[in-house]
């Protein structure tokens, strides 16, 4: 119990002693004679109560007229205090013994009608003499009137502020509809007092007739208005309901459910404030908080006690109505009555109703089970709502995943016969894009030599690919991702929270996050999938930026490892192709380039340039004196040379470059995007290399060393096609062994007949 609603008690308990102190009192200080009468009027009095209409703040009552006949009749405070205080309570005792139960209230509110009828009978004695004049009586009773109105406010009053309701109190309706019962009574007090003087109590009673004539024909007025009332609410009610089937169900959303959910329950009984709370299937996720009217506390607020409450795992299945300081969770400020009920289904509990309203009409049982009839409908709309969307998504899920599979299908069939690694792996990435919705991807491959790795195809980063393709990653670094706490089947799912990439690319860093939803992807997330070929990491797959902003499900990551694989396979046929084209390419004895190739690949190599208006550079090598040691030392040490020096070439080339053997000792290198500046220090730095590595010949237990001279041509400053850049590089080397051999001779520097450009 509420402090307030102890200390009202503890207020009607007094007040119910008081009386009842001041009735022995007023019967020990009178005369037998007195204390008979004062029953008779007590008897009365009980009658009336049986009329009394119970309307809260206005209730009425028609005990007035009889009360205030005994007062002027005995000109005494006391016969009024008796005859209001025992004619109530015998009727208290009477409802209490039909009812089988007997309550405080009905016995202090007889009380207090008794102090108040006691009071202004003090006043009316004092105010007017015993034998007064008609005119003074008349004067008196206006006081009475008066006076009793505003005993009557002040204890009603009174009431309110114990109960805690600070709602303004309706002055107009409780004095229009007590004043209406006492003018239609007044013309009765005295005819009951001149009845009483012709022939004593039988007179008066006769005069009362009229009382109970008056009081019948209202109470049925009242309560053909009540009928009236109650039939309006029930065709409200028939009206909410035949409404609801329509506006409840056909809702499509939460929000628009519940907001119509509202509008009903509004015009079923005035909304003061109200808070819905639902939850989401999956637990982690914190429920949503919909306000409607005056709603006071906060979203956090209303979560912390819902939760504390724990109605997500048991909420009220039928309304429970809480009043004034009694509610569990006040919403307003208001002296309102508030209905608590869970929105739910017998599978789902969806969240919970709490509705405050100051319309005592909620209370009808009509208006509950309507209301509660309103909450479950809504609770089968979202139920149904849930049941269309899981099915909706499960559709466009195996859409989606057969039109993934088709395309899976068809890239695979397109990417048979093709052998270009880079443009194989942008067509797969491009294919992810589509089917899964990440709007970044990349392709990075496996540098055994230089154990890093090399992005080699992408979508999503057009603006800055040329800047991050030439940023190599360290196989140390892309390792610190491939965590076994990482692990999603066979990717790993790097949070933001754990690693983030840094300036360089790849770091382990722990991040300061807000708060996410457990499911919602972070800019900073990231999807890796291992490219493996035979148990050896040949590459890695990481996707970014979802266009759904969620964290990609199982059945996504497995499609993701299917597109991986299909990567796989074409880096593996675009390898071995390269491998048999290169053995059918390939000059066998040094390994290096055969002439034909040399002959294709300076050709397009020329219509490329020619496309793009970049230079290109073209070195002739020849060994110097080589007969000399074919001769000296025989072939098999010449063969051995001719290795060595491939073996040079193509460990101190660019990838770019390609060095092919053009005939007996002369070499052809190809510089791709060359300039004439950076042609000749590449191949003077090779010409030193060349020179001072050493040839081991156990055959002949001797080191050999060797020079080589060298002419460059440069496109298209030399020649726009084959036969001329040949040429020219040729004549350049001509003049280079003919001038002193071991040394580097432009194309641009030597005229063509071999001499030295002025």
């Amino acid at each position: 119990m509420s402090r307030s609603a102890a200390l009202y008690r503890s207020w009607q308990t007094a007040v119910v002693f008081l009386t009842a102190a001041a009735v022995v009192w007023a019967f020990s200080t009178h005369s037998a004679s007195f204390a008979g009468q004062a029953l008779f009027f007590a008897f009365i009095v009980m009658a009336a109560s049986f009329f009394r209409i119970e309307a809260a703040d206005a209730s009425v009552g028609f005990e007035a007229p009889v009360v205030f006949g005994a007062i002027i009749i005995f000109h005494s405070a006391a016969a009024g205090m008796i005859a209001a205080a025992l004619g109530t309570w015998f009727y208290a005792v009477y409802s209490g013994a039909k009812n089988r139960s007997f309550q405080l209230e009905p016995f202090a509110a007889g009380a207090q009608l008794a102090l108040a009828y006691s009071m202004v009978a003090l006043l009316y004695t004092r105010a007017v003499a015993f034998g007064a004049p008609v005119i003074s009586k008349v004067s008196g009773y206006v006081l009475l009137l008066v006076g009793y109105l505003v005993f009557q406010l002040l204890f009603v009053s009174l009431k309110r502020w114990f109960e805690g309701d600070s709602g303004p109190l309706d002055f107009r309706r409780v004095v229009m509809a007590q004043g209406r019962t006492l003018i239609l009574g007044s013309p009765l007090v005295g005819i009951e007092v001149l009845l009483f003087e012709q022939w004593g109590i039988a007179g008066f009673a006769l005069g009362t007739i009229p009382l109970f004539l008056i009081a019948f024909a209202v109470r049925g007025e009242n309560r053909s208005q009540q009928q009236n009332a109650d039939l309006v609410r029930q065709n409200r009610e028939l009206s909410i309901l035949t409404e609801s089937s329509t506006q409840i169900l056909s809702a499509e959303g939460d929000q628009e459910t519940l907001r119509r959910l509202m509008t009903l329950l509004t015009r079923l009984a005035k909304l003061q404030a109200c808070a819905v709370v639902t939850w989401e299937t999956n637990p982690d996720i914190p429920g949503t908080v919909y306000r409607f009217g005056d709603c006071l506390p906060t979203d956090q607020d209303i979560l912390k006690w819902v939760d504390s409450a724990g109605f997500s795992q048991s909420a009220p299945s039928r309304a429970f109505v809480f009043h004034a300081d009694m509610r569990r969770f006040p919403l307003s400020s208001a002296h309102a009555i508030q209905v608590l009920i869970g929105i739910q289904t017998q599978e789902v509990i969806y969240g919970i109703l709490i509705f405050e309203t100051e319309d005592l009409s909620i209370l009808k049982t009509g208006s509950l089970n309507l209301l509660t009839l309103l909450v479950n409908q809504t609770a089968l709309s979202l139920q149904d709502q849930l049941l269309r969307r899981e099915m909706r998504e499960k559709t466009e899920l195996l859409e989606k995943q057969a039109s993934t599979m088709s395309m899976i299908n068809k890239l695979s069939n397109e990417l048979i016969g093709s052998f270009e690694i880079d443009e194989a792996l942008t067509r797969i990435a491009e294919a992810i894009r589509s089917s899964l919705g990440f709007e970044v991807v990349v392709f990075a491959l496996y540098d055994e030599k230089r154990d890093e790795y090399v992005r080699r195809a992408h979508v999503g980063l057009d603006e800055v690919w040329e800047e991050v393709k030439t940023r190599k990653v360290s196989a140390k670094a892309v390792e610190a991702f491939f965590n076994p706490e990482f692990r999603l089947l066979n990717s790993y799912f790097v949070p933001h929270t754990s690693l983030r990439p840094s300036d360089h690319d790849f770091v382990v860093v722990p991040e300061e996050t807000g708060i996410l939803m457990p499911d919602e992807w972070h800019e900073n997330d990231m999807l890796m999938v291992p490219l493996a070929a035979n148990e050896k990491q040949i590459g890695y797959l990481s996707v970014r930026s979802p266009h759904d902003g969620k964290v990609p499900s199982t059945d996504q990551v497995q499609t993701l490892e299917v597109f991986a694989n299909l990567a796989v396979n074409s880096v593996q046929s675009a390898h071995q192709y390269g491998q048999i084209k290169r053995l059918t390419t390939l000059d066998v004895l040094t390994a290096a380039f055969n002439h034909r190739y040399f002959q294709d690949m300076l050709g397009k190599e020329i219509h490329r340039h020619a496309r793009n208006g970049h230079e290109f550079a073209l070195a002739m090598i020849d060994i110097d004196n080589f007969k000399r040691i074919n001769d000296s030392f025989g072939h098999p040490v010449g063969d051995d040379i001719l290795k060595g020096l491939v073996e040079e070439l193509m460990t101190n080339a660019r990838d770019s470059d390609i060095v092919s053997r053009y005939g007996g000792e002369e070499f052809a290198i190809i510089f791709p995007e060359a300039t004439s500046v950076a042609a000749r220090e590449a191949v003077n730095r090779l010409r030193e290399l060349v020179e001072k590595r050493e040839f081991p010949q156990p055959a002949i237990n001797r080191t050999l060393r060797i020079t080589i001279s060298v002419g460059v041509a440069v496109f298209p400053r030399d020649g726009v096609n084959s036969a001329d850049l040949i040429a020219r590089a040729d004549a350049a080397l001509y003049w280079a062994k003919k001038h002193g051999k071991n040394q580097v001779a432009m194309a641009s520097e030597v005229l063509a007949d071999g001499q030295m450009a002025l």
